[in-house]
């Protein structure tokens, strides 16, 4: 990659060049200019010969021209059609509106037209009054970006969609796939058969994808791998070696150093999951973003993949975990606790976590999260030692991968929640309170902890000094599902003794985000709440918003106790 510097002189030569140069076949209408990427397939920007894509220097490096072009994509089936995106709200030139209008409509012949789109963000959306008063015209949303904001489009023309949704144009199938990050609800959309992926911003286009927080980081580093595997599936028939991705901003291309007439490819996508590894480990290349923006000061690089984020918040979320960051995959996220200790985050369900436990001749695999489809892989990569599961409780979040495996222990209590003898596939064994599970020079204690269900348990390893608890203890929102405060006191107080028998620090909880272990004192105020709550010291606050007939909750001490009104009092 060339230094900056460098590359604002070039461009004062370049970047005249190409504004002068439309491409071949390309078509201006108005303030756009229309390109053919395939038959059917047509790449619509907004910008022309009077005012073209991207940066203009001069010859002393200072920006004289900037259009920030935005990119809509048209895809014209045999019976339908379907328009991604309506680019920046072009107020540049008076007849944009009219321009995209007819632009579109030549090109689908009276076709009935659905509109989606990749994000919510104005630059991919800002055309949008060309169409507000379109009957004939479908909106189709993605639920978590647009589901607030659904009064903007006509009820009778719109749609929620999720991951998964396909289009049938006719002749051509379009398929929507989730790579939250830039956005909560950044999407993509595969055209099936036919290689090509269009993607906003949600993998960025040159300059990089902007991640504005911690939580859109945390998204990100799952979505990739995600995306990776899908495009990977054979099962979805994508030739990676002819994979072209396409864009929200293509004008961007000037910082990737790609072969010529090449798009973004399978490599790119390859380079930014190494990226988001190297900046979890602390090992990206970094450099000072020079843009004017509170929270984008740094460009994190990888080859030509480059994230926009934060330096400090990128810091703060590496530091945020004590555990080294060992390995990834779409589902879950592997940090090491100590030599022979391993934890894992999904992220379907707040960071449901799973723990290996090593000893000389076996390891335990305490819970297998929603849905971590290589789980049982991933495992043997750390571990050469057979492999024993068990649950702190069976709830989906907690045992959604037990089938990969031969055999669970469970605490026979939490059998009352089975719809069936056997949901899991393979054989059901029962663990027994108090029972000591050997490893092999390491010993793990089995102490039931009944409330949040009446199955749920807690392993120690008293050596160590720490335990794994599940939702036990909440993760600091515990939900008495099946429990009364009786029962919550009774499990607090006998936890508390063990603890402090034993000299336990904390217990690794079953939605870690690494600053929110349980502690004693966590155990303890969870007692306190309860006791006060029966005596008549504190009262609860009812929510009848709840789900799953949590009507009322405690908070105090930095937790949440969420239960059931009156039958968590008896």
């Amino acid at each position: 990659m060339y230094p900056r510097s460098f590359r604002k002189t070039f461009l004062a030569a370049a970047a005249l060049f190409f504004a002068a140069c439309a491409g071949p076949g390309d078509v201006e209408v108005g303030p756009y200019t229309v390109s053919v990427i395939e038959k059917d397939v047509y790449h619509i920007q907004d910008c022309n010969s009077s005012n073209p894509a991207g940066e203009v220097f001069d010859a002393q490096g200072n920006k004289t021209h900037f259009n920030n072009c935005s990119d809509i994509y048209l895809l014209v089936g045999e019976k339908e059609a379907l328009l991604i995106d309506l680019s920046n709200p072009v107020k540049w030139a008076d007849n944009a509106a009219e321009s995209l209008r007819s632009l579109v409509a030549e090109r689908t012949a009276g076709k009935p037209l659905t509109i989606t789109f990749t994000h919510n963000h104005g630059d991919h959306t800002g055309m949008l009054p060309a169409y507000a008063g379109d009957t004939a015209v479908h909106f189709a949303l993605p639920q978590t970006d647009f589901a607030r904001l659904a009064d903007r489009f006509p009820e009778a023309q719109r749609s929620f969609f999720r991951e998964g949704q396909v289009f049938d144009l006719g002749g051509m199938e379009v398929e929507a796939i989730a790579v939250p990050g830039h956005t909560d609800g950044s999407m993509v959309f595969y055209l099936r058969g036919h290689n090509l992926l269009f993607t906003g911003d949600a993998v960025g286009s040159g300059h990089g994808v902007w991640i504005f927080n911690e939580d859109g980081f945390n998204n990100y580093v799952s979505a990739v791998p995600h995306l990776i595997a899908w495009l990977e599936d054979s099962a979805h028939g994508v030739d990676l070696d002819k994979l072209q991705i396409y864009g929200g901003h293509y004008w961007q291309k000037d910082w990737l150093t790609l072969p010529k007439g090449r798009e973004i490819g399978m490599e790119y996508l390859r380079e930014m999951k190494e990226l988001l590894d190297q900046m979890e480990s602390g090992t990206a290349a970094r450099e000072p973003s020079g843009l004017d923006h509170p929270v984008l000061d740094s460009y994190f690089r990888n080859g030509n993949a480059i994230v926009v984020w934060n330096a400090a918040q990128a810091e703060q979320f590496r530091n945020r975990y004590a555990e080294k960051f060992v390995c990834r995959d779409q589902d879950v996220v592997f940090r090491q606790i100590d030599e022979h200790t391993w934890e894992g985050n999904g992220h379907l369900v707040f960071n449901e976590s799973v723990y290996l436990l090593e000893g000389d001749d076996r390891a335990l695999l305490i819970d297998t999260g929603t849905n971590m489809r290589k789980l049982d892989k991933i495992v043997a990569s750390l571990t050469d030692k057979p492999v024993t599961v068990a649950l702190t409780h069976v709830h989906g979040d907690h045992a959604g991968s037990v089938g990969l495996f031969p055999e669970v222990w469970i605490n026979p209590a939490d059998t009352v929640m089975f719809s069936d003898r056997n949901p899991y596939g393979g054989e059901i064994r029962f663990l027994s309170d108090g029972e000591v599970i050997d490893l092999g020079e390491r010993q793990i204690e089995v102490l039931f902890t009944p409330g949040h269900t009446l199955g749920s348990t807690t392993f120690f390893d008293k050596e160590r000094h720490y335990g794994f608890s599940g939702d036990a203890f909440g993760s600091t929102n515990l939900l008495l599902f099946f429990g009364t405060f009786k029962t919550l006191i009774s499990t607090t107080t006998r936890t508390a003794d063990y603890m402090q028998k034993n000299g336990i620090v904390k217990l690794y909880p079953g939605h870690y985000h690494g600053d929110n272990p349980e502690t004693l004192q966590r155990v303890l105020d969870e007692r306190t709440m309860s006791r006060e709550l029966l005596s008549g010291k504190r009262k609860g606050t009812r929510d009848e918003q709840a789900t799953n007939g949590f009507n009322s909750y405690l908070y105090d001490h930095g937790v949440y106790i969420r239960y059931k009104d009156p039958e968590a009092l008896k």
